[in-house]
Parts: structure tokens; C-alpha cells; sequence
């Protein structure tokens, strides 16, 4: 039965601690481009720990772990869920799907909401609404709010905005630090590469911190959020993003119209993708995936690896491995979609070269 409500978790505490973790990710975002060049995109280094790898991603991906197992016992926010065979069920098919719909759609809720929507990109802009349509339209549907009910224990324990804050603090700083050190020019490439690689672990570091401040690793927030029929719904995770774009909104849009930095701190150049993609039905498609694993299961890519770290369990075991399937699947399927492709098209070549007349060029003056 749908039943409208506000949930008592909905506190100003709760709303400047997701918008204060959402600062955080924004940080993120706006360091590995403005530093290291290149878009931070979960779904986007996901796919690539395997098919990829690096040192800085693993670097990165273990600063997600890490900061997140850190930032809960600190602070709290980790959050254990029940053990029910319709659990598992949930959330392995619900992240497959997080995973077949963030490869469609070429990115997630860090690529296109963080980036994206900063850029003023029009396919962003077109599949955060459209994935967030589809989340809250199968959240609500299929009770996700029942399946992750909330901790009242782990909403009264968390350390409210002030633990944010100095959260926050503290991240800036090492930001700065190495900001600082990147900004010498005198390097020599051995240590631009090691720099570049505790980039990558400061960002991670950063980045997990946000999720687990914000809320948005826990999937009972995430589930009071998308499924507005349980008569709790608590809008705290809006701020989330509020708060990464008052970070990254200002950044890229002085970056892109203003030129205001030439190029980034440990790179020649931006590597960042061009804006003007086509709205296909691939990404359209690939949104409604994404939103309804992630209103199934509670979780987005960043999530699932930060809850590796701060809730390690079956549970969690199941969501990773049903992303990582979800990836591998579309990855599979491209590669066949680009090979009968190439194979129709390379057949349709040939046909059209046998239907030609075989004239003599030379014999009518247009020869070489």
C-alpha cells in the first residue's frame, strides 16, 4: 500500500552530513581532473581493474576501502544486513543490473551526476533525471524501504555535522598538501609517477570518506530515498549531489568557458571526453537498467566497494560480484554487437564492389 510520510531520520544533522560528504566527493571529482587529468567515473575504473590495470587504480580502489573501514569505525555508518535467501536474490540481480546499465550508459551516479551535470552535458542531463525516474519508480514498486529498514541504532549513533566537518577538514588538507607538491615543476617522471599514484590513493581516500559521511553507502538511506510509498521517505541524499556540484559546478564551467587552468597539475593535457554525444537509445536504455538495480539493491558501483571496507559480508560479496558481472556482460555483448557489425558491414562492402560495372577508366581519359 502506498503510504506518504516523512521519515524521522530526515534532520537537519543528517542533511549537512550528506551535504557535506557530497563536498567531499566533489573534491574528489575536481582533484583527479584538475590534477591528474581524466574523469573520475566508478563504472569507468570498475571495468578497468581487469580489463586495464594499473597501480593508480588499484591505488584508488583501496583508498575507497580503506578510508570507508576507517570513517565507520570513526564515525560510524557501517551498516550490517540481514542474512535471507530474498536478500541475496535482491541484491545480486539488482547490482547486475547497476553494472549492465552503467557500461550502456557509460557512466553512473559519480560519472554523469558529479561530472556530467557539472559539465552541463545534454546526455547527463538526460539520464540522471531518467535513472532517477526509473530508481524511485522500482524502489517503490518492489518495497525496497521494507527490504532495508533502517538502524535506528546506526541513525542515533552517527557523529552529525561536526564529524562531517572535521571530516572535511582534514581531507582538504591532504589535498592541499599534495596539490602543493604537485604543483613544483622540477620533477623528473619516476617521481611525477609516484606522485600521480598517491593521487590516485588521496582521491579514493576522499572519496570514500564522502559516501560513507553522506549516507549514500548505507542501502537503507538509499532505499528511504528512492521509495517514496513506505511513508518514510527521507530526502537527506538530495543534498548529496547539492553539495558535489557546489564544488565541481563552479570548477569545470570556469575550466571549459574561461580556460582558467591551462592544464592539469600531472599531465600535458586534459584527458576528459567532448560534450555533444548523441541522446541513443543505448543510453536511454542503459539509464532505466542502471535505475532500476539501483533501486533494487541500494547501492551504485562507489557504494558497493566502499561497503567492502565498512561492512564486509555475503551480503556485500554477492552485490560485487553481481556488478561485476553486470559489466562483464555488456562488455561481451558489445564485442559481439561490434563484430556482426563489422562483418555486415564488411559483407554489404563487397556486394556493392561485385555490383559494379567494370569499366575501363583509363580508355575513357580518367585514369591516373
Amino acid at each position: 500500500m502506498f503510504s506518504f510520510g516523512m521519515s524521522p531520520f530526515f534532520t537537519p544533522s543528517a542533511v549537512a552530513s550528506a551535504a557535506a560528504g557530497g563536498m567531499l566527493l566533489g573534491c574528489a571529482v575536481v582533484f583527479k581532473t584538475g590534477v591528474l587529468s581524466g574523469v573520475l567515473g566508478i563504472s569507468t575504473y570498475t571495468k578497468r581493474l581487469f580489463v586495464n590495470p594499473s597501480l593508480g587504480r588499484y591505488a584508488f580502489v583501496g583508498g575507497m576501502i580503506a578510508s570507508a573501514a576507517m570513517t565507520s569505525a570513526l564515525y560510524g555508518g557501517a551498516e550490517h544486513m540481514t542474512f535471507s535467501a530474498e536478500l541475496l536474490t535482491r541484491l545480486g540481480v539488482g547490482a547486475f543490473f547497476v553494472g549492465v546499465g552503467a557500461s550502456m550508459q557509460k557512466g553512473c551516479t559519480s560519472g554523469h551526476g558529479l561530472t556530467g551535470l557539472a559539465r552541463l552535458s545534454l546526455r547527463s542531463w538526460v539520464a540522471v533525471p531518467l535513472f532517477m525516474l526509473a530508481g524511485i519508480l522500482t524502489a517503490t514498486l518492489s518495497k525496497s524501504a521494507s527490504a532495508f529498514p533502517p538502524n535506528p541504532v546506526v541513525e542515533a549513533g552517527l557523529a552529525g555535522w561536526h564529524a562531517a566537518v572535521i571530516a572535511c577538514a582534514s581531507i582538504a588538507t591532504l589535498l592541499a598538501i599534495l596539490a602543493g607538491l604537485s604543483s613544483c615543476r622540477q620533477w623528473e617522471e619516476q617521481t611525477t609517477a609516484v606522485l600521480s599514484m598517491l593521487g590516485e590513493l588521496v582521491i579514493g581516500l576522499s572519496f570514500g570518506s564522502g559516501l560513507v559521511i553522506s549516507g549514500m553507502s548505507r542501502p537503507s538511506k538509499v532505499a528511504a530515498f528512492l521509495d517514496i510509498g513506505s511513508g518514510a521517505w527521507d530526502l537527506s541524499l538530495a543534498f548529496v549531489m547539492g553539495g558535489a556540484l557546489l564544488v565541481t559546478l563552479p570548477y569545470f564551467q570556469s575550466l571549459e568557458r574561461l580556460k582558467a587552468q591551462e592544464k592539469p597539475l600531472l599531465a600535458s593535457t586534459f584527458d576528459i571526453p567532448a560534450k555533444g554525444g548523441a541522446v541513443d537509445h543505448q543510453l536511454l536504455m542503459g539509464a532505466v537498467l542502471f535505475g532500476m538495480g539501483w533501486g533494487t539493491c541500494g547501492m551504485c558501483p562507489g557504494p558497493i566497494w566502499v561497503n567492502v571496507g565498512s561492512a564486509p559480508s555475503l551480503q556485500v560479496l554477492v552485490a560485487l560480484v553481481g556488478l561485476l558481472l553486470g559489466i562483464g556482460a555488456w562488455e561481451v555483448a558489445q564485442r559481439h554487437f561490434d563484430s556482426t557489425l563489422a562483418a555486415t558491414t564488411a559483407g554489404a562492402t563487397q556486394d556493392a564492389d561485385t555490383a559494379k560495372p567494370n569499366v575501363d577508366y583509363d580508355s575513357l581519359g580518367q585514369g591516373c
